[in-house]
């Protein structure tokens, strides 16, 4: 993560610039800083090391003063000369005036910095503005050193519907955010605690199962550098542990195909040798006060207006299965609970997002499931009630990250 200090005095010029910015991967919104005076730039530049700063040449000394044509040089030439200051590694210039760039060209040129003619009718200043943070941030990364934490969160499906329709249909301002040489499609929000918008990255795997799951999470942690993951989603429960529409927060995950297969008296014998990864001791102890809070979990079920539903929900925190096949079979609880008694279903996804997130670089994301139980893994198999259990596990993410997380 790098640090930005945008100097803006044009309210709409800022807007601009900010929305610019939040669109390159590793740019997060808690890293970037603005001032719309010399005055407020120098407190930020006294306190503060930044590694852009984008500078506004025709820039006020004070915020009731009106802009001068060189506030900006006069501004940059303080922070080269005096100690007190931390200079910023790189600065863009950013004006719409031609006949200021041309005067402020040449002290920019001296530090081999540049000025961008801003032009709020064309997209050319943008794709400079995000050519320089991403130099910046490729030689950060080429240096060897830890990045600090991005976005939020990340929240990973198996399925585009209805589990990643259900995740967009959350009041997080979405919007699509396409990465270049990356043909996922992601989405990105804004969710507000405690008075601070958090950045949250949304993407589907290209298929169902672990692998496609692990290497979804690993493209998003690489990108995006979140602080937390979730996986949300389906999943097959077991009937005497949970109803339909229960949400699972899965601990511990395994892969229930992980062992080896022998033959004994001319009859193949599975013999399972799982390894099993739970969750983080702060997010299961946050999950515990969420399952102890029946009015969340009403709320959740209060919020499903399609169809009445009678049964109460409840959240479940406990273990659950991954596999690489969709299971249709009255013996499956057996088979899973073999390996561990105390199973409450299975699915598809979560071993990978959890293995990816135990492996991957510094900084580590923290990994949560809360998957929904929209069957029951027997011959009575079918997709009647997999939009409802979408909608409560994306709606239990919700309120966990935003009220307990």
């Amino acid at each position: 993560m790098i640090r930005i200090l945008v100097v803006e005095d044009s309210q709409e010029k800022l807007r601009r610039v900010l929305g610019c910015l939040s669109d390159v991967p590793g740019c997060g919104g808690d890293a970037i800083d603005n001032a719309r005076d010399s005055v407020e730039a120098r407190r930020l530049l006294r306190a503060n090391t930044y590694d852009l700063l984008i500078l506004d040449i025709a820039l006020p000394d004070r915020a009731d003063a009106l802009p001068s044509p060189d506030g900006g040089i006069r501004l940059l030439a303080e922070i080269l000369d005096r100690d007190i200051y931390r200079q910023p590694r790189e600065v863009v210039g950013l004006t719409a005036f031609a006949d200021i760039r041309e005067t402020a060209g040449p002290r920019f040129a001296e530090e081999l910095w540049t000025v961008i003619q801003y032009d709020p009718t064309t997209l050319a200043w943008e794709d400079q503005l995000r050519r320089k943070v991403r130099h910046i941030l490729l030689a950060e990364r080429a240096a060897g050193g830890v990045p600090e934490f991005g976005a939020h969160l990340c929240v990973v499906t198996a399925l585009t519907t209805p589990e990643l329709s259900a995740v967009l249909a959350l009041p997080w301002q979405w919007s699509r955010l396409d990465l270049p040489a990356d043909g996922t499609i992601y989405y990105r929000g804004i969710l507000t605690k405690d008075g601070i918008q958090k950045e949250v990255i949304a993407a589907a795997a290209a298929r169902m199962g672990m692998t496609a799951a692990a290497v979804l999470t690993m493209k998003m942690i690489d990108a995006f550098h979140p602080r937390y993951v979730s996986m949300c989603g389906i999943a097959a429960g077991f009937p005497d542990k949970c109803s339909l529409g229960d949400v699972i927060a899965v601990d511990p995950t395994w892969d229930y195909g992980s062992g080896k297969w022998k033959m004994e008296r001319r009859i193949p014998v599975f013999l399972p040798s799982p390894h099993q990864i739970g969750l983080d001791s702060f997010i299961r102890g946050k999950l515990s006060l969420m399952a102890q809070d029946g009015g969340v979990l009403d709320e959740i079920r209060r919020k499903w207006t399609v169809a009445p539903v009678s049964t109460a929900l409840r959240l479940h925190i406990g273990p659950v299965a991954s596999g690489a096949a969709v299971i249709a079979e009255p013996k499956a609880p057996s088979i899973v609970k073999g390996q561990h008694r105390g199973a409450f279903g299975l699915e598809m996804e979560t071993y990978g997002v959890y293995a990816a997130c135990q492996e991957c670089r510094l900084p580590q994301p923290k990994a949560f499931a809360l998957k929904s139980v929209c069957d029951f893994a027997n011959a009575k198999k079918s997709d009647d009630h997999q939009a409802y259990a979408a909608f409560t596990s994306a709606v239990a993410m919700q309120l966990f990250v935003e009220r307990f997380l």
